[in-house]
């Protein structure tokens, strides 16, 4: 019997439905790149949570929550509503999670959670198309980003997984971490 089976089916919908309902709040944070990059995002998005469904990553929960998430794939129109809630869902999610499982089990979620929604923010670059002065001050970004990480000691991206995640996102997965208790380095 899973953990999922002791609760509600609200509850259980609030789990499963975050993995599909995070990626895509972060893609449609950006609307830069019109429908190439919805398309590109809405398809990473669905290819991500099925190579997670596939794949035990330590913790048989989260291939369960995984798993459930991809075979209610019909739901994922529904669960396309109130997109703006998913902060506030996310945190009501980790409240759920942690009356039922150790603390191990419910960081397992929040990484996952943050790991889809930035695979779906680097899955097409919005700075393509930018000026010379909107490259610098990208980069200008970019060098303090680097110069932030080091200092903390965490380890940084690459210029070019930098330069997929566009300011939006970067935003809209900031305030997923601050809900989900955590920090996000790009």
């Amino acid at each position: 019997m899973s953990v999922l089976d002791k609760l509600s089916a609200d509850q259980k919908t609030l789990i499963v439905s975050l993995p599909y309902r995070v990626g895509l709040w972060v893609s449609q944070s950006d609307d830069t790149g019109g429908d190439e990059a919805s398309e590109k995002e809405h398809t990473a998005l669905s290819n991500i949570l099925d190579g997670f469904s596939q794949q035990v990553f330590g913790s048989e929960l989260l291939q369960y929550i995984m798993n459930e998430t991809v075979t209610r794939k019909h739901e994922w129109p529904q669960w396309e509503q109130r997109l703006d809630d998913v902060p506030k869902d996310s945190m009501a999610a980790l409240d759920v999670l942690r009356d039922y499982v150790d603390g191990k089990e419910v960081n397992a979620y929040v990484i996952r959670l943050m790991e889809i929604g930035e695979a779906v923010a680097m899955a097409f670059s919005e700075y393509e198309d930018s000026s010379l002065g909107e490259k610098f001050s990208i980069y200008s970004s970019y060098i303090l980003y680097r110069l932030k990480a080091r200092f903390k000691k965490q380890p940084s991206k690459s210029f070019d997984q930098f330069l997929n995640v566009s300011a939006s996102e970067r935003k809209a997965l900031n305030a997923l971490a601050r809900s989900l208790g955590t920090t996000y380095n790009v």
